[in-house]
């Protein structure tokens, strides 16, 4: 039985919007607002934050408006209301993919969302797909369907989650998801799924100041993936991920070995065809490990460069890693003895976190603002300090500093 969303109807009402105007201010269509509002169809991830917004609601109001709906008599057509509806690709319909495919196009929906908005919002969506499409299909894949195949899908998806936990400042739970992707990683005997998960465990390591984990999950990687067909960009981002726990111990010469081979790695991947599921690691990447490497090490002149080569890179709809890397610039002129240009910088970050649900950038935005606060009689600084003033706060950082580590 459909259902009507009443609810969302009165708001948009209420707000003075009509379908029309709100879904051009949406970028939808005005049967797209309609679909909502008979409960016949579910804002995209991507429309959500925007959607909020313009109902001057939080994400959790909007999910209860969403929630909150009433019997109405028409049937809805098959799968509509489904989870797998995400997609840019509309996989409401058949369009030839099979259950594997139509989980990697539900994950590339969420990975262009989540540069775009943050973790924040869309974590609940990942778990909910998580626990009611892809959990059932491992224990009844289904007729055709390689049970290998939906495990690597599994563990890409639960490495997603991973993530998204890790940027809404949940560092235990991100944790839990990466030690169970690369769990599931392996149950698929898919090596560079493996390695790709390590990198993950190792970045999340160096966040909690643990070098030497961050420097022997990398290794593992490595070791798993280095005869793997399409893991080139892998192999770089592994190097860099020894690179950063090389830097957080001090050692330069190993740190600065292991970015030149990073580089070199990269420079021979642009013609190879990725193998399914890996992270892309790319130029800006690369920069952004740099540059938090040579801030680690001091040298803030490379630190510059890098981080100003980071932003130049990071466009579009990148916005989370353009602010990690206003956020890597402001903190290197702070230390370079520039506050004026560090505040203003952090002023910028903090416009962003109005569409950007990340509690990393905050955490950071955060720290940059206790450590300015000693100039706060400088005009940037004063403004900075309002503007960060403003925003929520975030989780401990303290959270996931004692985990255990599955390799």
């Amino acid at each position: 039985m459909a259902t009507r969303r009443d609810g969302l109807a009165r708001r948009r009402a209420a707000m003075g919007f009509t379908q029309e105007t709100l879904a051009e201010r949406l970028g939808t269509e005005r049967s797209t607002v309609g679909r909502w509002e008979r409960g016949t169809g579910t804002p995209q991830p991507w429309n959500q934050p925007d959607l909020a917004k313009a109902l001057e609601l939080s994400p959790e109001g909007l999910a209860d408006l969403l929630n909150n709906v009433g019997p109405i008599t028409r049937a809805p057509a098959t799968n509509e209301l489904s989870p797998t509806a995400i997609g840019p690709l509309s996989l409401r319909e058949d369009h030839g993919l099979g259950v594997v495919e139509r989980i990697q196009v539900t994950a590339q929906a969420f990975q262009t969302a989540d540069r775009r908005v943050g973790g924040g919002v869309l974590y609940p969506s990942v778990v909910q797909y998580l626990n009611l499409e892809i959990g059932p299909r491992l224990l009844d894949p289904g007729d055709g369907v390689h049970g290998s195949a939906l495990f690597a899908a599994a563990a890409s998806m639960t490495e997603i989650a991973g993530w998204m936990s890790h940027d809404g400042g949940r560092d235990a739970l991100a944790h839990h998801h990466f030690d169970r992707a690369f769990r599931l990683a392996t149950a698929a005997h898919n090596e560079a799924l493996a390695g790709n998960a390590c990198a993950s465990m190792a970045h999340l390591a160096i966040e909690l100041d643990q070098a030497n984990n961050a420097l022997r999950i990398a290794t593992v990687g490595l070791d798993r993936t280095r005869e793997t067909p399409g893991a080139v960009r892998l192999l770089a981002r592994l190097h860099s991920m020894r690179a950063r726990a090389f830097a957080l111990r001090g050692e330069r010469t190993r740190c600065t070995h292991e970015l030149e081979t990073a580089e070199r790695i990269l420079t021979g991947a642009n013609n190879e065809p990725a193998a399914d599921w890996i992270a892309n690691f790319d130029d800006a990447s690369l920069a952004s490990e740099a540059a938090l490497c040579f801030l680690q090490l001091t040298e803030y002149r490379e630190a510059e460069r890098q981080a100003r080569e980071v932003i130049r890179l990071r466009s579009g709809d990148r916005v989370r890693s353009r602010a990690f890397g206003q956020l890597t610039l402001a903190n290197v002129l702070l230390e370079a003895g520039r506050p004026d240009e560090a505040a203003s910088l952090g002023q910028e970050v903090c416009q962003l976190t109005i569409s950007l649900s990340s509690a990393r950038v905050v955490q950071r935005l955060s720290e940059l603002g206790q450590s300015l606060a000693v100039v706060r009689s400088l005009p940037e600084v004063a403004d900075f300090l309002t503007a960060l003033a403003a925003l929520s706060p975030v989780p401990s950082k303290q959270e996931g500093r004692t985990v255990t580590w599955p390799v």
